[in-house]
């Protein structure tokens, strides 16, 4: 049970910035961003690359990295899409042609290796006789910092308001002197920093390489799908219920199913509940 509890948490863990960096981006732009799993098998390289000398300077590197890329993604694949009146599926496929980019530049920089981020943490404790990384546990207690600065980001501060506005109407917003090119940009580097996060935590409890940026996306897209794309928070809790659901899988059944255990749920939740299991009223308006 321990072991479901810790493994679960830490697969959450991992899943939430991701979520967050997509449904960000969603509620902001209305885009899903489809080079989300590049954006991580970038960071997982790049910080293995970067901190082989100092842990804190590859670390420190990524996330500035993140931000750029970030930006370089809106200005590069969405504002000249947008320009041009391109339809939501143009602006996701756009997205998904920078993140091939970006594999591209991986492959080049980095090589096609799986990458591996030394632990930040040494060590190993024992919980009710389950012994586990410390590694392990401080990814959970980073994400769950990192969901703290975000909800007071959005829920304490001016900028988070201004978002939200964006977020809900961009003509509206403008109407109230909100510049909403300006936010949108903010909203894409915030994404480009959670998604290169996340990438360290997966590369820092397991290995990532440019072959499995696609589970990545699917993954994150599932996750975010389950709880509710429009809602940050409710995204979170999807990303909680995918954790649990693959290492119930893997310890429980097979390795192998995981995916499939969380299409069936997902299935379910598209049936039952269609704009997320934790999407309020007004979220699921807006989606």
């Amino acid at each position: 049970m321990i072991s479901l509890v810790v493994t679960g948490l830490s697969q959450a863990a991992v899943l939430i910035p991701l979520v967050l960096a997509v449904s960000l981006v969603f509620r902001v732009s209305g885009v899903v961003n489809f080079g989300a799993g590049n954006f991580c098998v970038f960071a997982g390289a790049a910080c293995a690359s970067w901190g082989a000398g100092s842990g804190a300077v590859g670390v420190l590197l990524t996330i500035m990295a993140g931000g750029v890329l970030g930006a370089l993604c809106y200005a590069i694949a969405i504002v000249p899409a947008q320009r041009k009146g391109a339809p939501v599926i143009g602006l996701t496929l756009a997205t998904l042609g920078f993140g091939l980019l970006l594999s591209f530049l991986t492959r080049t920089w980095f090589g096609g290796e799986p990458s591996i981020v030394q632990p930040w943490i040494h060590g190993s404790v024992s919980i009710g006789g389950y012994e586990t990384s410390r590694q392990r546990l401080l990814v959970i207690g980073l994400s769950l910092l990192l969901l703290l600065v975000m909800w007071f980001l959005f829920d304490r501060t001016l900028i988070g308001h201004h978002l939200s506005a964006v977020s809900f109407d961009h003509e509206l917003a403008q109407v109230y002197g909100v510049r909403t090119v300006r936010f949108e940009l903010l909203a894409w580097v915030v994404s480009g920093v959670c998604l290169v996060i996340g990438g360290m935590f997966q590369a820092s409890l397991g290995s990532v390489s440019v072959d499995v940026a696609p589970t990545l996306l699917v993954l994150t897209l599932v996750g975010a799908v389950i709880g509710g794309l429009g809602s940050l928070f409710g995204a979170v809790g999807g990303a909680v219920v995918a954790g649990f659901v693959m290492t119930f899988t893997d310890q429980h059944i097979a390795a192998s199913y995981h995916l499939t255990s969380l299409f069936v749920i997902l299935s379910l939740v598209l049936l039952v509940r269609p704009t997320g299991l934790f999407t309020f009223r007004g979220t699921a308006e807006r989606v």
